[in-house]
């Protein structure tokens, strides 16, 4: 499985399925509830660096569905640090998926250079089914860019056809999600 960033061929429409709930949580597809962070800034959609090269803006169809989702949920992430939320599954161009997040940042200045590993799975009957165990992810600077304060970038993970068929039991009780080991850069 490797990480990749945005193809821009991606069907999107599969995200179309989140919505708010109250205004204080998102609810997603799958009905699991992310709280909202009330007094941090809304979150803007910041376009990839290597898509900016490519001639994609922010007026691109996939970041203008993107944006929507970011206005609807203006609270996403972590107060004061770097987060990454899962948003859901999109095919691929050889026909497999993978699976789209945003990474966002909450802190009060840039960052660039981020890495990290990802466990995505559930806990059913004392076992644990893993989609991702501690993949590592790199969101390079030449990549993605520095990404700016209360801002969200969106990349891939490619999972499994076995991957994709434990996302479909996933529910807010069982589901196990890891960020760990995370590393980026200050500034610019």
């Amino acid at each position: 499985m490797k990480r990749r960033l945005m193809a821009l061929t991606l069907s999107l429409s599969l995200i179309a399925g989140c919505s708010t709930g109250n205004g204080k949580e998102v609810q997603t597809e799958k009905g699991a509830k992310v709280p909202q962070n009330e007094n941090e800034p809304a979150l803007q959609i910041q376009v990839l660096k290597a898509d900016e090269e490519n001639g994609l803006t922010e007026e691109n169809e996939m970041y203008q569905q993107l944006s929507s989702l970011l206005e609807a949920n203006p609270g996403l992430g972590v107060p004061e640090d770097f987060s990454v939320h899962a948003l859901n599954l999109v095919p691929t161009q050889s026909g497999g998926n993978s699976l789209l997040f945003f990474g966002i940042n909450r802190l009060d200045q840039p960052i660039r250079n981020i890495e990290f590993d990802y466990t995505l799975g559930i806990e059913e009957n004392g076992e644990q089914k893993l989609v991702l165990d501690k993949e590592h992810v790199e969101l390079t600077e030449g990549e993605t860019g520095s990404i700016q304060p209360a801002h969200a970038i969106p990349f891939t993970i490619d999972v499994t056809s076995e991957g994709s068929e434990i996302l479909k039991n996933m529910t807010e009780e069982n589901k196990i999600v890891k960020l760990e080991n995370v590393k980026y850069e200050l500034g610019q």
